[in-house]
């Protein structure tokens, strides 16, 4: 098929439409990376604040499911949270080890959660970032225990129950 010389290139409509096509693929492209570039920082703060809140509760439940006795709980923002005891085997024998949850300022008005291995004199950080914490103990040898962490823009709360395997005598 031979053509004209007149038909040389595109229409008007051609160029049109094609154009609009590569703005609406350009402006779509452009709001999913912006959009991903925001989020990324809150997806990491709340990330961040939940891991935290999360090993609380994880070492708070442990030592309250294996200690014996009472457990000790003090109003925030008393730097000793929770005190209790642990026994625990060493060297072929029983020893009973007193832990005391405490908190250390940051900055930025939040506070890290420290164990206190209180007969060892051992201290080990087990959370940062906690803006809240409020415990109780009942009766029946159970803690129940909510925590709130704040990292960034994100604030997680959890709450959490655990029971003493070996009630108080």
């Amino acid at each position: 098929m031979k053509l004209k010389t007149t038909e040389r290139g595109f229409t008007l409509i051609e160029l049109v439409v094609g154009l609009s096509i590569a703005a609406f693929v350009v402006g779509a492209a452009s709001m999913t990376t912006v959009t991903m570039m925001r989020l990324t920082p809150q997806n990491t703060d709340w990330a961040v604040a939940l891991r935290q809140v999360q090993n609380a509760g994880h070492w708070i439940s442990h030592d309250v499911q294996t200690s014996q006795g009472n457990i000790t709980v003090n109003a925030w923002p008393n730097a000793t949270f929770l005190t209790m005891t642990v026994p625990q085997w060493d060297s072929g024998a029983v020893v009973n080890k007193t832990y005391a949850y405490e908190f250390e300022d940051m900055p930025d008005g939040v506070k890290r959660l420290m164990r206190n291995n209180q007969t060892d004199v051992q201290e080990i950080m087990i959370a940062e970032f906690i803006s809240h914490a409020e415990a109780q103990y009942s009766d029946n040898c159970t803690l129940t225990f909510t925590i709130t962490t704040s990292s960034g823009s994100a604030e997680v709360t959890r709450s959490y129950e655990a029971i003493q395997r070996v009630p108080a005598p």
